[in-house]
């Protein structure tokens, strides 16, 4: 079957889509709140953007909530492209992959909404629900690798 027929195959380019989109947007957040604060660590930057020389030597406590919202996009979005293709490319159950993928997809982006927003308990437990997606996906791709 070729994968541009595949619903699974769909599902998982729409979610890398949206992802990937989710991750860019994260990085503007950052940059864009960085020249709100008009905090700078590269002098050129604090001149280009405030027209003034000082810049300062730790980032604005907003800016290090988007980095570190950024850098866990990094660290889930990466592996999920990775899991997701392999994970098509095994031919799971159509209606269980789409359920697993668009979870994934849906948590993530509201992960990012609440680290954003620093609303707990609801930022760990979408990265923990996220993150079991993932975990079901490789269980998945070793059953059906080891035994299919």
């Amino acid at each position: 079957m070729e994968l541009t027929n595949d619903p699974v195959f769909t599902v998982f380019a729409v979610c890398a889509v949206v992802l990937c989109l989710k991750m860019i947007a994260v990085g503007h957040f950052t940059g864009t709140t960085r020249i709100r604060r008009r905090v700078y660590l590269n002098p050129e930057d604090a001149r280009a953007f405030s027209k003034i020389e000082e810049f300062a030597s730790v980032e604005h406590p907003d800016v290090e909530r988007g980095l570190r919202a950024h850098r866990n996009d990094l660290e889930s979005t990466l592996p999920f492209l990775a899991i997701g293709l392999v994970y098509v490319l095994v031919g799971p159950p159509v209606l269980l992959a789409q359920l697993l993928l668009i979870a994934f997809t849906v948590l993530r982006c509201a992960f990012s909404f609440f680290y954003l927003r620093a609303l707990q308990p609801w930022r760990s437990a979408c990265f923990m629900l996220a993150e079991l997606c993932l975990v079901i996906m490789l269980v998945q791709i070793l059953w059906w690798g080891l035994l299919g």
